[in-house]
């Protein structure tokens, strides 16, 4: 879905060129989805280098494996965003490998928690793994497409009762490291009045006119303060697809969310104030500021917000340590699109 307020960060081409906080989001969403249409290392027999993309403290994770995850996520992007996204340009690197990368980072991680519930002699209800699969099988019987693809796919019923298996260790691995946590609402409290700042809302309301030009951004200038209405010369003049029809309204945004010179402009303005011509990368840009929002959340408001940032940023760090301690050699030239 390409931005077409062409003033903004990242600016979009043919496909939205993802940042990287885009992609861990849709990583995030088809992960989602293919909740229970992955599958883990299973046991078996001893596989050929060649058959092994990963190991986690000697214990491989197998191509086929890999491969049957890569499928699920490709499906599943393909069904969203078309063939075409597997060429788009993240960083160098084109989406078909990050999301590569990212399955077989998932594969690693997942075998890594595994192993470390096992150390910690923590398990999960096998009851509850047959009860979500029969679920999953009953949810199943409605779409002959996603049988049809788990049978080309070679995607059987161990796979899924095992992924099922590793969703719910993973939910205790969760639930176990935010308890360690005791997360009180005074730890909380706490943490919300040192970093207060964090929970002050500022935002700005603008309208904009952008010109090639700088001699037309000053005549435009002119004809403002000569008593002209903003938004008639924005709807007639701005080259700003994205916003010229709404008379150059913007709406509001945050720092940071526009490309430098305009953010600075924009923030520094008062209400009902209109800016010199601000050049930037995509011409002259005359500002005019309808609004300032400044306001600081209370705790009670944003208490949940905070437990959960503490939560993920403590899970994350106990993933890295249980990763750092565990001898894991990744093949990256095995993995096969």
């Amino acid at each position: 879905m390409e931005n077409k307020n062409i003033y903004l960060k990242n600016k979009g081409e043919d496909y939205v060129k993802l940042t990287r906080k885009k992609i861990a989001l849709l990583m995030m969403a088809t992960m989602i989805l293919a909740i229970f249409l992955t599958g883990c290392q299973q046991g078996g027999g001893a596989a050929k280098d060649q058959d092994i993309i990963a190991t986690v403290n000697e214990k491989p994770i197998s191509s086929d494996l890999y491969i049957k995850n890569l499928e699920i996520f490709k499906r599943n992007y393909e069904n969203i965003y078309g063939d075409k996204v597997w060429s788009l340009d993240v960083g160098g690197r084109t989406f078909l490998q990050a999301v590569q990368e990212t399955v077989l980072e998932k594969l690693v991680t997942e075998e890594a928690i595994r192993q470390y519930m096992g150390e910690e002699n923590i398990t999960v209800d096998e009851a509850l793994v047959e009860e979500q699969y029969q679920s999953y099988m009953e949810n199943m019987k409605n779409q002959p497409d996603s049988q049809k693809f788990l049978e080309e796919k070679g995607i059987d019923e161990n796979f899924i009762r095992e992924q099922i298996r590793i969703e719910l260790m993973a939910k205790r691995f969760r639930e176990e490291t935010i308890k360690e946590l005791d997360l009180t609402d005074e730890k909380l409290e706490a943490y919300y009045k040192e970093n207060i700042e964090e929970y002050r809302d500022i935002r700005v309301k603008a309208s904009h006119i952008l010109v090639e030009k700088e001699e037309e951004a000053k005549d435009l200038l002119g004809r403002i303060r000569a008593g002209e209405d903003f938004a008639e010369l924005a709807k007639e003049y701005s080259q700003d697809p994205g916003s010229a029809t709404q008379g150059g309204d913007l709406g509001y945004f945050e720092r940071g969310m526009m490309v430098a010179p305009f953010d600075e402009m924009a923030f520094s303005l008062k209400e009902g104030e209109i800016s010199e011509p601000v050049k930037t990368d995509y011409g002259y840009h005359i500002i005019k500021v309808v609004d300032h929002i400044n306001e600081l959340h209370q705790f009670e408001d944003v208490k949940e917000e905070i437990k959960e940032k503490l939560s993920e940023e403590e899970i994350n760090s106990k993933i890295a340590g249980i990763m750092a301690s565990y001898k894991i050699e990744k093949y990256m030239d095995r993995i096969k699109g």
